[in-house]
């Protein structure tokens, strides 16, 4: 069994290398005067955000900016264990495990 490949050079052609020439080809010509920096400047890239753009990157900055845990929260918890105040609800750990077993079974 053989593999014909259409359009590829024998090993023994020379290939040319169309990137170099490219670089070394003469370019065309142009305007050689010097342009005021100001008429540079208004030919210049320019980006503009859309309010929602500009919200939403205030948004992600104000979230970047918040701790990742509630040390207020976490602190009060370890010291409601400690004095023994800390209160589990049976009933609301067993409804909320209802409810993530219910997401699980609509997602399968």
């Amino acid at each position: 069994m053989s593999i014909e490949f259409n359009n590829v050079p024998p090993s023994n052609a020379q290939v040319t290398d169309i990137a170099s020439q490219a670089r070394t080809a003469p370019q065309p010509a142009t305007d050689k005067t010097e342009k005021p920096a100001g008429e540079l400047a208004a030919r210049s890239d320019q980006v503009s955000l859309t309010p929602k753009a500009q919200q939403l990157r205030g948004l992600d900055e104000q979230i970047a900016n918040q701790p990742v845990v509630d040390a207020e929260r976490v602190n009060a918890v370890k010291e409601a264990l400690a004095n023994g105040s800390y209160e589990i609800d049976s009933d609301r750990i067993a409804g909320k495990m209802m409810d993530l077993e219910k997401i699980i079974g609509d997602l399968s």
